[in-house]
């Protein structure tokens, strides 16, 4: 059942009177109208001071009485059989309580870094020197470590049988999945087509080619992957976790133990970062959570298991490679692209999700004919995972980059270009505003004399855009609870990944109850709290606020009775609501009053959103839900001498429909452009091909953006009421990083007049690509 109710619903000045039909029961969503007091000010999180105080616990942190701890022996070949284990010397080892055997003799290790034996003893170093002392005999077998090479007619296999498709809470829904049967190392996915894009290209009479490529990009959080697990009784166990889903950890302990999910209790008090990594009990290349528990009951004590900083690069998961070849048709007097045609193959290692999200298919709507073919590559090397906008950054750079070069092709602003063939209402004006406010046209013909006169140091500016979705839904329950002594406490076991949803919740219980925010508690982190969600896909927001307001709404609704009872019977409809308190005409109750009159300890409402009701202003391609959207503006300096690249300015334009605390919002969109930069022009995880091991499994050789790397980031906030869900809240998380590779890419080539096809832009390639520029403009010259 539902009920229809009229909101203003749009962007900006862009606003129209709509009817949406609401589930029963469910509060009238804020739209344009509504203007909220503490919802959407800039506040600053509630458990800041815990945490730049050291107060805050992590699981790294985490010491409890008797607890043993657990290192991991890792195979160090690439691939290779195993013909024997012994772990008598780690048994007799000073401090070692437990040994246990991950792998077997005639086990086939298929990449380094995977797991072979575990040990637990009473010091962490005890443990690593134990496993000095487990003797393991291997025969070496060929292995391939790159792409290409793993591409090649006669590479050596890495899966002799079909792979099973993993997917985690941070995958986009409706993504994707690999289909096809195995062809050597190749396993061809799904493709995304509208109409017939290679017709269409054969018929077009002007036309693009080229091939872009992208790196491995690992996770890196500050807190490495690890927990804790006691043996409560021979079923039930307590699992400290450093996870973004505390209900996976629960679900995945309980299958692997063969244990009720009731009996697992998951605490995650703090989380020092995981970016779509972090939503299983077992790290993706290795089962950490497996070896605790199996040495924790083992050894009848608590096993602590928290992978080192070489662990993390190697077994943990990582952002896929990819090679995409992109053609484009066009008409070359309109400027019109008549066709875009994308072959991507990447890598996930020994995983799979080797995407390239939805940029080709889903933005550029005006473009007739349409194809998207997407393949894994299996190499020996460490599984990927979900990491912030699987697939997207990586398509992002390769669609964003051919719209750049095809402009350039056709003497056109790419920005035009853009605006004729994307139909996203809120992306248009974010293109429009963002060409403004970037004084993009000036800029541009700076940098155009720049080429001109062949100076040394050149700048350049460019744009991108993204899509992503709103993925929130209803897994989560929220409970709030208004106590007699006029204290207001909410729970869930919801976990913060660092993007403030506690903060959030106390926000949203004191807009609606009318409490100062200090006096609103938030139990978060404990399974025991009720149902949560995994904090990826962006949904964490757009879940955990709707719960919360309409569990806060069912609160005050019980209050109100009871105040229409304390004030003679005063009709619930007439009464006013103050941060006073509530009352009718000269009748009050202050809110000390009114907790008073509670029969009972206190008013206890649980509540969890319905599914999205609204899709304003556009869906996401595939899924019934609003479709987010963001562009943002990159401006560098290139050192043509060096080859040297600084982005030197960022202006993001986000949507992300109701703003719920501007202050963490603005904070995500800096993480999210600082981690694009360092994809953009710095990281990437080396691979010996020789070898097989990775050669920078650290924060030193993996050069992460430092502070001098940030450029200066602008951001602009641009609102959208949706009526999607009762509070109009989105997610920030993954679109915040989608275009800002590709925004950089593109300043690139502004500022050489030629592109940088593959990440990261390293001073040699923009070296390699002006002496290609250079030899091509002499070429033409001499073929006059």
């Amino acid at each position: 059942m539902s009920t229809k109710v009229t909101l203003s619903l749009g962007y900006g000045k862009q606003l129209s009177k709509q009817k949406i039909e609401v589930p029963d029961g469910e509060p009238k969503p804020w739209d344009a109208t509504v203007k909220t007091k503490v919802v959407g000010r800039a506040v600053p999180r509630i458990d800041g001071p815990l945490k730049v105080s050291g107060e805050a616990r992590y699981t790294h942190d985490v010491r409890v009485e008797g607890m043993l701890h657990g290192a991991i022996l890792r195979s160090p070949h690439p691939c290779a059989v195993i013909q024997s284990i012994d772990l008598s010397g780690a048994e007799k080892a000073p401090g070692v309580r437990a040994v246990h055997a991950m792998a077997k003799a005639g086990d086939r290790m298929i990449f380094a870094g995977q797991d072979i034996a575990a040990v637990a003893a009473e010091r962490p170093e005890q443990a690593r020197a134990a496993l000095e002392a487990i003797a393991v005999e291997y025969e070496l077998q060929p292995f391939v470590a790159s792409t290409r090479g793993a591409m090649r007619d006669g590479a050596p296999v890495v899966h002799a049988a079909a792979v099973e498709e993993k997917r985690t809470g941070a995958d986009e829904p409706g993504a994707e999945k690999a289909a096809g049967r195995l062809q050597g190392n190749i396993r061809p996915g799904r493709s995304q087509k509208r109409g017939d894009a290679k017709r269409a290209l054969r018929a077009a009479k002007a036309s693009f080619e080229a091939t872009y490529e992208t790196q491995c990009h690992t996770h890196s959080a500050l807190e490495t992957h690890g927990l804790m697990i006691r043996w409560e009784a021979k079923d039930a166990v307590t699992v400290w976790a450093s996870t973004q889903a505390i209900f996976g950890v629960r679900d995945e302990v309980a299958a692997v133990f063969g244990l009720e999910p009731a009996k697992v209790r998951v605490i995650t008090e703090f989380l020092g970062g995981g970016f779509g990594a972090k939503f299983g009990a077992n790290a993706p290349g290795s089962a950490i959570a497996k070896a605790a528990g199996e040495l924790a009951r083992t050894a009848k004590a608590p096993v602590k298991i928290m992978l080192d900083r070489q662990e993390e690069h190697l077994c943990t998961g990582n952002r896929p490679d990819s090679i995409q070849t992109v053609r484009l048709g066009a008409n070359p007097k309109t400027g019109a692209i008549t066709a875009i045609h994308v072959t991507a193959h990447g890598s996930a290692g020994i995983g799979t999700g080797a995407g390239v999200g939805r940029n080709a298919s889903a933005i550029y709507t005006k473009v007739p004919d349409v194809l998207v073919e997407s393949a894994d590559v299996f190499t020996h090397a460490g599984p990927a995972v979900a990491f912030r906008a699987p697939g997207h950054p990586q398509g992002a750079f390769a669609m964003e980059s051919a719209i750049d070069e095809l402009a350039r092709q056709l003497g056109r602003d790419p920005i035009d270009v853009r605006l004729a063939h994307d139909t996203h209402p809120v992306r248009r004006w974010q293109l429009e505003l963002g060409r403004e406010r970037f004084a993009w046209n000036e800029r541009r013909r700076e940098a155009a004399d720049l080429r001109s006169r062949n100076t040394r140091i050149r700048r350049g500016v460019g744009c991108a855009v993204s899509i992503w979705g709103d993925f929130g839904g209803p897994d989560a329950r929220v409970t709030v609870s208004v106590a007699r002594d006029g204290k207001v406490a909410v729970k869930c076991g919801v976990q913060d990944i660092g993007g403030g949803i506690g903060t959030v919740m106390a926000q949203v219980a004191a807009e609606v109850l009318q409490r100062p925010l200090a006096d609103v508690r938030v139990d978060i982190g404990d399974s025991a709290f009720g149902p949560g969600v995994g904090s990826g896909g962006s949904k964490t927001t757009s879940s955990i606020a709707p719960a919360v307001r309409n569990a806060a709404e069912a609160a005050k609704a019980e209050l109100a009775m009871i105040a229409s009872r304390a004030l003679e019977g005063a009709s619930v409809k007439r009464l006013k609501w103050t941060e006073k308190g509530v009352g009718v005409g000269r009748q009050t109750l202050s809110w000390a009053e009114l907790c008073k009159a509670i029969e009972g300890e206190a008013v206890v409402a649980t509540a969890s959103r319905p599914r999205t009701y609204g899709a304003f202003p556009k869906s996401f391609p595939g899924y019934p839900t609003p479709q987010i959207a963001g562009a943002q503006f990159a401006a560098v300096e290139v050192d043509t001498w060096t080859g040297v690249v600084r982005c030197s300015e960022i202006l993001a334009l986000h949507d992300c429909g109701r703003v719920m605390n501007e202050m963490t919002l603005r904070s995500q969109i800096n993480g999210g452009i600082i981690l694009g930069v360092g994809y953009a022009l710095m990281e990437q995880r080396v691979l010996d091909p020789g070898l097989g091991v990775v050669l920078n499994a650290n924060l030193e050789g993996y050069k992460a953006c430092g502070i001098k790397d940030c450029p200066d980031i602008s951001i602009v906030l641009t609102e959208v009421a949706s009526g999607n869900n009762s509070t109009g809240s989105y997610g920030i998380g993954e679109p915040a990083t989608i275009p800002t590779a590709a925004a950089i890419a593109n300043a690139v080539g502004d500022a050489l007049g030629a592109h940088v096809r593959s990440l990261p832009i390293t001073p040699g390639k923009v070296l390699e690509t002006l002496e290609a520029a250079a030899n091509s403009s002499s070429n033409s010259e001499a073929s006059k």
